[in-house]
């Protein structure tokens, strides 16, 4: 089946301007993350997701928003992004290989936190942004957000993924877990403006004429 009739076909593999799965350096990044080794598509998006979650440091202060910043090719060349951004690469590396992934939001409360991520997102409700993939035709969701590392300085449990079950519901503190608040909303081929439109509707202070999120001296001032 070639591209064009395959994008038709399921619009969770098309190419947009977010899901750049054909750039030279998704290839490249594909081929580094799997060397050659998995074959089926539950190995490929387990391979991807713990890439995402671990290689990609988990960082909102000063990250980028600008459309250049939000194709998978850009993510994937920075190795650092907070949700949006790690959602949108995980989207790209599955949408490449040919396995339907896309992204939704949803408010959420217990997200790791910090007190100076708090005052940016304005207080304890953030909006979480994860994958919804579909594999051995069952629609899955993961989150490959915070890293093993992360979790181990929050003493949370990392959030595991083995392409069988859903991954999105992340460990907190005092045995608690992350809480959707809403049902989410789904992105197949969203442009740039839409993503921070809606980054902005819930959280203004992280959308400015910079075209980057503000850094943590920038918010400490205000």
């Amino acid at each position: 089946m070639n591209s064009t009739t395959r994008e038709v076909q399921n619009p969770a593999l098309s190419e947009t301007a977010v899901f750049d799965i054909t750039h030279p350096d998704i290839h490249a990044g594909i081929a580094s993350i799997l060397r050659g080794e998995p074959e089926d598509d539950v190995s490929k998006a387990v391979a991807f997701y713990y890439f995402v979650r671990d290689q990609i440091s988990y960082q909102v202060f000063g990250t980028g928003l600008r459309e250049e910043d939000l194709k998978g090719s850009a993510i994937l060349r920075g190795r650092k992004g907070f949700c949006l951004h790690k959602a949108i690469l995980f989207a790209t590396l599955c949408r490449s290989e040919g396995i339907p992934c896309h992204i939704s939001a949803a408010p959420v409360r217990n997200h790791v936190s910090s007190p100076s991520l708090s005052k940016l997102v304005g207080g304890d409700i953030f909006l979480h942004w994860f994958n919804e993939i579909q594999l051995n035709g069952k629609w899955l969701k993961a989150a490959p957000v915070f890293s093993r590392l992360l979790c181990q300085m929050y003493n949370i449990p990392p959030l595991e993924f083995d392409g069988h079950s859903d991954a999105h519901v992340q460990g907190h503190v005092a045995n608690s877990t992350m809480e959707y608040l809403e049902e989410p909303i789904r992105f197949e081929a969203p442009p740039v403006q839409e993503l921070v439109r809606h980054v902005a509707a819930t959280h203004p202070l992280m959308v400015s004429g910079s075209g980057r999120v503000p850094s943590e001296r920038e918010i400490a001032a205000l």
